[in-house]
């Protein structure tokens, strides 16, 4: 069995793109996807849309969401982060018009649901792209994860379980105080990111009745150059905190593995590795030449993922992880 989860990030989930063209160029697609946050959204789409309409349904996505941006190939390079913060304070003033867009009531404390956006143009760009009906009854599995805001449990919405709709996506991906929390029934949820931005443990946690070849791609890198600028501080913050947390869960699902008898498992790990031109706001960075950074690191380390799944299966028992993004510190 084939498994794919993907990790939470927001622009940063340009990364999954070309993991999805990666995918889409050899023909292999997952039985099971699991995702928080903006990974929960590309899995819907990719679910959501016959294997010829995927990669086209994904490249739309990002197509509307990125800012169209000149080359920047012309601008010197100590200039290139202050050039892509521009950016992301331009979407986090101005928003993206097909995702979201400042809420001026919060602002002026008169809002009546917690959120600095709208996220209803995103809600629409998911109902135009995702067919809910294949989502649910078609051959992959979709898990989106979310948090109870008032419990702080973790759930999953499982298409294996129940009917998934652009509700469950929403509050998978509604990362207050950003976002507003998304009510479903008597609950409110928030981002799943805030208990595992890549829920790994959602495919690993259950005892594999056959092989199982999971690829997990973090948007955060877990190796990056020491601080030296507050900026970088900020970056680096948000790096450890993601990607430590999926280096845990990672290490917990092995040590579960070895504890249980079934099937061999295997992980390939990605890891959107550090890169020269991201910004502290990288998260709100839509800028196109961004986008199209991410797009070409996913695809390339996707392709270097199948290569080492090809080459080292799983065949022994338990479960192995096998590194595939080129950590550069």
């Amino acid at each position: 069995m084939l498994a794919l989860v993907l990790g939470g990030g927001n622009a940063l989930g340009a990364y999954h793109g070309g993991i999805v063209e990666a995918l889409a160029a050899e023909n292999v697609w997952p039985d099971w996807i699991a995702g928080s946050s903006i990974g929960a959204v590309v899995g819907a789409i990719i679910a959501g849309n016959a294997p010829q309409r995927r990669l086209e349904a994904v490249r739309e996505f990002w197509r509307r969401a990125a800012l169209a941006d000149a080359s920047v190939s012309w601008v010197p390079e100590p200039l290139r982060k202050s050039f892509h913060f521009t950016a992301a304070l331009q979407a986090r003033l101005a928003g993206r018009p097909q995702l979201f867009y400042l809420r001026l009531a919060e602002l002026l404390g008169t809002g009546r649901d917690p959120g600095l956006y709208n996220r209803t143009p995103m809600r629409r760009t998911i109902e135009e792209l995702v067919d809910f009906d294949l989502l649910n009854k078609g051959p992959i599995r979709l898990s989106a994860l979310a948090v109870d805001v008032e419990t702080g449990a973790e759930v999953s919405f499982d298409s294996a379980r129940e009917r998934l709709e652009v509700d469950h996506l929403m509050a998978s991906s509604a990362l207050v105080p950003d976002f507003p929390a998304v009510a479903i029934g008597e609950r409110a949820f928030a981002d799943g990111g805030f208990a595992a931005n890549v829920p790994a443990d959602l495919v690993l946690g259950e005892k594999a009745t056959e092989p199982l070849a999971c690829f997990t791609a973090d948007l955060f890198p877990l190796a990056a150059p020491r601080p030296r600028r507050v900026g970088d501080a900020a970056e680096r913050q948000t790096d450890l905190t993601f990607a430590c947390q999926t280096v845990r869960t990672l290490r917990g699902m092995r040590q579960l593995w070895e504890s249980r008898e079934g099937a061999p498992g295997a992980v390939y790990a990605m890891n959107y590795s550090y890169q020269e031109g991201e910004v502290a706001m990288k998260s709100y960075d839509f800028a196109q030449t961004s986008i199209d950074r991410r797009w070409s690191r996913g695809r390339i380390d996707m392709q270097r993922a199948l290569a080492l799944q090809r080459a080292r299966p799983p065949t022994e028992p338990g479960l192995a992880i096998h590194p595939v993004s080129e950590e550069r510190a």
